[in-house]
């Protein structure tokens, strides 16, 4: 008897649910309809507003205004974005260049070493001191030596000189992005006549009210 039940409750259970999801509506193709009437509005009312007398136009000429200077603001803030971007790129090849500089230094720091370890070397041999093949050889292992630093030393001045052109070209490339940004700095968007001629009138009516 409790299976029974149980399974009558089941069945009605599933009915209830199918049901449920006929009754709800589908708001699929509505949903679409709205989205693509939007723009079909927005023309409309762009028609509309071609009717609008001029007179009746100054407020619309000062959003568009305050927009012109937020388009502005937001070029500005840009250009100066790519400002920072450079002086950053700059300034991170200036480091390397530091870098270059130091490895350089001690390049030639050891390079001097070994001369002098040559130097002593010669002088050793050319005094018939020690034993003549040691000398020879033991010569022939610092001036070994003393070349694969030299390599080196001709590996890093060339890229300090790659690196220092580049960062003339950015240096270059900075200066036209600073004359960029202080001309938009320098340039802002002049208010129009009509929004001018609307403050003098609102100004004037003003006065009259106070006489």
């Amino acid at each position: 008897m409790k299976r029974v039940c149980y399974t009558g409750l089941t069945v009605l259970m599933a009915l209830s649910l199918l049901a449920g999801c006929a009754s709800m509506p589908v708001f699929k193709g509505s949903r679409t309809k709205t989205s693509g009437s939007k723009s079909s509005l927005s023309t409309k009312k762009e028609g509309l507003y071609s009717q609008v007398p001029a007179a009746n136009r100054a407020p619309v000429r000062e959003a568009e205004f305050d927009l012109k200077e937020a388009k502005a603001k937001v070029q500005l803030a840009k250009e100066k974005v790519k400002l920072a971007e450079l002086q950053k790129q700059r300034a991170l090849l200036e480091r390397t260049c530091a870098d270059y500089r130091m490895e350089f230094s001690q390049i030639n720091g050891r390079e001097a070493e070994l001369e002098v370890e040559v130097k002593k070397l010669e002088a050793i041999d050319n005094s018939n001191l020690g034993d003549k093949a040691h000398n020879i050889k033991d010569i022939a292992n610092v001036k070994t030596k003393k070349l694969a630093v030299e390599s080196d030393g001709i590996q890093v001045k060339a890229e300090f000189d790659t690196t220092e052109l580049r960062i003339k070209k950015l240096t270059k490339e900075i200066k036209a992005q600073e004359t960029t940004v202080q001309k938009m700095e320098g340039k802002k968007p002049q208010k129009s006549t009509a929004k001018k001629a609307q403050k003098s009138k609102k100004s004037s009516t003003r006065k009259r009210r106070r006489r």
